[in-house]
């Protein structure tokens, strides 16, 4: 089939909103932010779909799947492009399936605090029209104002709000309705264990086309930022005030210097301390001056803060310096700058050692590495509950190699690495595993959605 014929018989099933096939277009949505990471870049530049198909309904994209079953045509989903790992890289071409105008919010339940809304719906939707009835995005990632319900599903892991209610696998979904990719398209609606999927699976599993949100209370958030003499104190302090239940709080990043001045607007607003460590924190509307007295036992003063009343309403928010955007705010002021994800102990100690030796082997080999710390919560208020401190280090190693052995002295230390240079998902190690493997033999048993995200190995496993 010649890609004019796709182009033109997608055109008869979705019109011309729903069909796009000049260069920028193919370029735009062929892409995410896989430009973070120096190998990616390698491997992944250049590969662009054939057509990108964008449907309006889910009638439209079962008859798209039909279609693409009948002719053996990759189906890549994109939401809104937000992820860092090539997930939506079509690395063999085919039709990306743009979920755009899939973006309406079906139902939001005041009562259970839930909402229905199909994949395309931007998460800063959800999240204020949540709050006036009284609910909040029970987590959510740095890119929240523009990214994708069905992505940030599809390829998060936790983000703003995991120090308080975990991360996606920590109840986010009630309930998740599926396409499968066969000829018959046909549907089904999914809840409990069977969500795990389809949570962080690079849409290799099946297709979402309506998921159920279970939200959290809203809280009147107020932010502040902290500057510290180090690193250490900062974290000490951090730790500290995660584990107290009785304080509320959002968000808990920690930032090495000279990681801090590459925030320009909260530069710019006087929120940075030269030569200090940095605590962006999210928490209770009135809570700030307690929470600063207590910072003084670790050398803490306070160096921004923005009242409940502009939370999410003004230039910017403190969030926007956290999780992957750290990477963005540093790669924009140094190029040179990549990143790593690394689990660190969640023992304090234990933490700052592996941190002063890895700051050893980098001075060693040559290269840098500044420590940006995002402390959370996996499975809280249950017996396995666990803090986790992940680092998002910044790290200037330009090649395959460097970042290979960067990865293997974490390892060596007891760190695990969510390598953020490959785009295996098997390689992550959040990943579900067989579940995913499971859906993905039940719902995509062709292997058209975003054929080669698997290694070797794992369709092999998934395929016994």
């Amino acid at each position: 089939m010649t890609t004019t014929t796709l182009q033109d018989d997608l055109l008869g099933m979705l019109g011309e909103r729903g069909v796009l096939s000049d260069p920028r277009s193919l370029s735009t949505f062929s892409k995410d932010a896989f430009y973070y990471s120096p190998v990616l870049r390698g491997l992944l530049d250049g590969k662009l779909a054939d057509v990108i198909a964008a449907p309006q309904t889910v009638e439209e994209l079962q008859e798209l799947v039909r279609y693409a079953c009948a002719r053996n045509i990759p189906l890549t989903m994109r939401g809104s492009g937000t992820g860092n790992y090539g997930q939506c890289v079509p690395l063999q071409g085919g039709v990306v399936v743009s979920t755009h105008r899939l973006n309406r919010i079906l139902a939001l339940d005041e009562a259970p605090g839930v909402v229905r809304a199909e994949p395309g719906v931007r998460l800063g939707q959800i999240e204020r029209q949540a709050r006036p009835l009284g609910w909040e995005l029970r987590c959510y990632p740095s890119t929240w104002a523009t990214a994708a319900l069905g992505g940030f599903v599809g390829g998060g892991f936790g983000g703003v709000g995991s120090v308080r209610n975990g991360v996606l696998w920590d109840g986010f979904l009630k309930s998740v309705t599926v396409m499968e990719v066969t000829p018959e398209a046909a549907l089904h609606t999914l809840s409990g264990s069977e969500l795990t999927g389809f949570i962080h699976a690079y849409g290799t599993s099946g297709i979402m086309v309506e998921l159920e949100v279970n939200l959290a209370p809203a809280v009147p958030w107020e932010e502040a930022a902290l500057s510290f003499p180090t690193l250490e104190q900062a974290l000490r302090f951090g730790a500290e005030l995660t584990l107290d239940s009785l304080e509320d709080k959002r968000l808990i990043s920690l930032h090495e210097w000279p990681i801090p001045s590459f925030f320009g607007p909260l530069q710019a607003a006087g929120g940075v301390a030269e030569a200090r460590a940095l605590a962006l924190l999210e928490l209770r509307e009135g809570r700030t001056g307690a929470v600063l007295e207590r910072s003084r036992a670790f050398g803490g003063d306070l160096t921004y803060s923005a009242p409940a009343s502009a939370y999410h309403a003004g230039k910017f928010c403190l969030s926007d310096f956290t999780w992957n955007h750290t990477t963005l705010w540093a790669m924009r002021n140094d190029p040179g700058w990549t990143y790593l994800q690394s689990n660190l102990s969640s023992d304090v100690g234990e933490a700052l050692k592996q941190m002063e030796a890895l700051r050893t082997y980098h001075l060693e080999s040559g290269s840098r590495v500044a420590f940006h710390l995002e402390i959370g919560r996996q499975a809280p208020d249950t017996p396995g509950e666990r803090v986790f401190i992940s680092a998002l280090d910044l790290i200037s190693v330009p090649d395959a190699p460097g970042i290979a052995a960067a990865i293997a002295e974490r390892e060596r230390l007891g760190v695990s690495v969510a390598n953020p240079h490959t785009y295996y998902l098997d390689a992550d190690p959040r990943w579900s595993g067989q579940p995913v493997l499971d859906a993905r033999a039940r719902f995509n048993p062709l292997g058209l959605l975003n054929p080669g995200k698997l290694s070797a190995g794992a369709e092999a496993l998934g395929a016994t």
